[in-house]
């Protein structure tokens, strides 16, 4: 039986059970299919919006109380508005380039929350895992044309 929720918006019903069940797996993989594969970034962005609805105690179905305004133009921003519902197309996805990998989630009330990843745990990262930083920086951020190899080790 479906219930009235559900009725409402019943597209972003299973994202809904995946938020209300603390199912950060569940939604990485749907996020995954709206980013066509999973990634660091991505699954930061998921994590950052799920924080964000259960902290405003927001609910996934009509999706108009709320807004996100991205601070990066990277792989975070699709998990961010997988979770959230926050897109371009439907006017709530704001991208202002700060450079940081950060979100901030706005009920129209005014109520919001914004979460950032330390700059530090990036560098952090960089240093642990410089053959990923370097495959990223090719693919990702140059654009260009990877090797078969290459692709595969980054993604």
């Amino acid at each position: 039986m479906v219930n009235k929720k559900e009725m409402r918006n019943p597209v972003r019903a299973e994202i809904g059970r995946l938020i209300e069940a603390g199912d950060l797996q569940g939604l990485l993989y749907k996020a995954g299919e709206l980013h066509g594969h999973l990634c660091g970034h991505m699954a930061y962005g998921v994590k950052a919006g799920y924080i964000a609805m259960r902290e405003l105690t927001l609910k996934s179905q009509g999706m108009e109380e709320v807004i996100a305004i991205i601070e990066t133009n990277n792989c975070f921003s699709d998990g961010v508005q997988m979770v959230t519902g926050c897109s371009f197309g439907n006017n709530a996805l704001i991208y202002r380039d700060f450079g940081k990998t950060a979100v901030t989630v706005a009920k129209r009330d005014g109520t919001a929350i914004r979460i950032a990843l330390n700059p530090d745990f990036e560098d952090c990262r960089r240093d642990m895992y410089p053959e990923a930083y370097k495959l990223f920086d090719k693919i990702v951020a140059k654009r260009e044309e990877p090797t078969p190899e290459e692709h595969e080790r980054l993604m």
